[in-house]
């Protein structure tokens, strides 16, 4: 390579240095989407789990089961809205809405993972992830179960008449006044924000919220601490 090339590499590479966090970031979240969709499937029924082929579901069901249950009680008993039913542990539903079923893709089983992941290949100490990863998949659980309450409450109500026109077009559907047809504009209805608004408020957000504080309140402010260490002791020895 002459030193043209050389010195282009260089300019380019020291514009991209203010950068070099976030873009790290954002590879290791490409990553973990790219070993995600390789090793993980959806059987034909959405609640089936495949880990490398293997039917991995059964483990699941735990997590399944406490998340409806969670999120039964922050309807029911903190929002207070007691015809809210839950059946068979994990079948959530008001009178005369749809049911939901919490799977594992409610879960936010995918999330916790990406953001371990994430944190334990991104820059910073490794004392203070010991402590910063689990604070972090507690409060994604927690906003998750959050997410999964403010859904139920929305969809608790049917769809208004301007979803259907909507819906028409970004489903590619035809409205038909049946039962069978309203039932499904009901589940696109809360799709809309089980699988779209809410997904990416949660699924972005609130890792990037994570991932940015870990960044600009912990890991730099304890660079700034060790980079200063040396100076401080160097005073010291001087006087």
């Amino acid at each position: 390579m002459n030193n043209n090339g050389k010195y282009y590499i260089n300019i380019f590479t020291n514009k991209l240095k203010p950068f070099k966090d976030i873009i790290w970031f954002l590879c290791l979240f490409l990553i973990f989407e790219f070993i995600w969709k390789l090793c993980v499937h959806q059987g034909e029924d959405e609640r089936i789990l495949l880990v490398l082929g293997k039917d991995l579901t059964s483990y699941t069901e735990g997590v399944n089961l406490w998340t409806a249950d969670a999120v039964y009680r922050v309807v029911h008993d903190l929002f207070g809205y007691h015809d809210f039913k839950i059946i068979n542990g994990y079948t959530l539903y008001f009178e005369n809405s749809i049911p939901v079923d919490i799977i594992w893709g409610c879960t936010g089983l995918k999330q916790l993972f990406m953001f371990t992941f994430i944190l334990t290949f991104y820059f910073g100490p490794v004392k203070k992830k010991l402590w910063y990863i689990p604070m972090s998949l507690v409060i994604l659980l927690l906003i998750n179960i959050l997410r999964l309450a403010i859904i139920l409450i929305i969809i608790r109500n049917p769809f208004p008449e301007w979803f259907i026109p909507v819906n028409e077009w970004y489903n590619n559907c035809q409205w038909v006044n049946t039962k069978e047809c309203y039932l499904k504009f009901y589940e696109d209805w809360f799709n809309v924000f089980h699988r779209d608004v809410f997904v990416w408020i949660y699924y972005d957000g609130v890792i990037f919220v994570l991932w940015l504080i870990w960044e600009e309140r912990i890991r730099k402010p304890y660079l700034r601490l060790i980079n200063k260490a040396p100076e401080t002791s160097g005073d010291s020895q001087n006087t």
